[in-house]
């Protein structure tokens, strides 16, 4: 049995009795840094354990090796540094290599930062697309951030402290300094932040703020309209739009509005669900 087990993202105490009681019994544990999960094991008494480092670098190689655990009846477990393997972690080339050979997988659940962000986000009535880190490069980033213009969902996206500034610029650039975005660093830790506000508000909020440019980083982009779109739709339009929302689910009310008065409807969908989140 293969075990893919999410463990905490910060707080220690953020893992289920089940994942504690499997980690007790494996034979093996695969660990992204087997110094940071030895901690966590520390930290339950879990000792004594072999622990095989599992990582982007050596992912292939050690799957091949976990195969052959599995054939041998060994009970292996995969561990991240923090959160849910296989989101924007290694797992997911082992975990399609041994559903291939028909070998039995069984996820752990338990912490995932954009999951844990988007709990408090105060999204209504929103799907939301998580898309994990950003390019490298600005150029590159950018690109990325404008295919999400005038979208109807939100995005969730993960990035790290020497970056931060550099990308929540990129996301004032492109998206617009009234996108709305919600902000969360190092969740579930002592010194947690989450912010929700326009995007110019918080580049000025981190930029002046230098313990805020340290840690761990969940951003969502919630759904906008930029100046284009909102010259499909009228005063007239917005004000059935918005009479209609009090009391109807969001679909609902844009197609009423379409018979009613008219209006694209992407364009009054994407009003609603901006209007909303803000």
């Amino acid at each position: 049995m293969l075990y893919i087990c999410a463990t905490p993202i910060g707080n220690l105490e953020d893992i289920t009795f089940r994942a504690i009681e499997i980690l007790k019994k494996s034979d093996i544990i695969l660990c992204e840094d087997t110094r940071n999960s030895q901690k966590l094991l520390g930290y339950y008494g879990i000792n004594n354990k072999k622990l095989v480092a599992f990582h982007e670098h050596n992912e292939n190689e050690v799957s091949e090796k976990v195969i052959s655990w599995l054939e041998e009846n060994l009970l292996i477990v995969q561990i991240s540094d923090a959160g849910t393997p296989g989101i924007s972690d290694p797992g997911a080339r082992l975990c399609n290599k041994a559903l291939q050979l028909g070998h039995k997988i069984s996820p752990l659940p338990g912490a995932c930062a954009f999951i844990s962000l988007i709990s408090v986000a105060g999204l209504i009535d929103t799907p939301f697309l998580f898309h994990g880190f950003l390019a490298n490069k600005s150029s590159q980033r950018q690109k990325q951030l404008q295919q999400w213009k005038n979208v109807n969902y939100a995005v969730g996206i993960y990035e790290s402290p020497h970056r931060i500034v550099d990308c929540l610029q990129d996301i004032f650039d492109i998206l617009g300094e009234s996108t709305t975005i919600v902000m969360g660093r190092e969740l579930t830790k002592q010194f947690e932040t989450i912010k929700k506000d326009t995007i110019n508000n918080i580049l000025d909020f981190v930029k002046n703020d230098s313990y805020q440019q340290k840690g761990e980083f969940v951003i969502i982009i919630t759904p906008h309209i930029d100046t284009d779109q909102k010259e499909l739709i009228t005063p007239e339009q917005i004000k059935i739009l918005e009479l209609l929302a009090e009391e109807l689910p969001a679909k609902k009310a844009v197609n009423l509005t379409n018979k009613i008065i008219g209006g694209d409807k992407d364009a009054l969908y994407n009003f609603l669900l901006a209007k909303k989140n803000i």
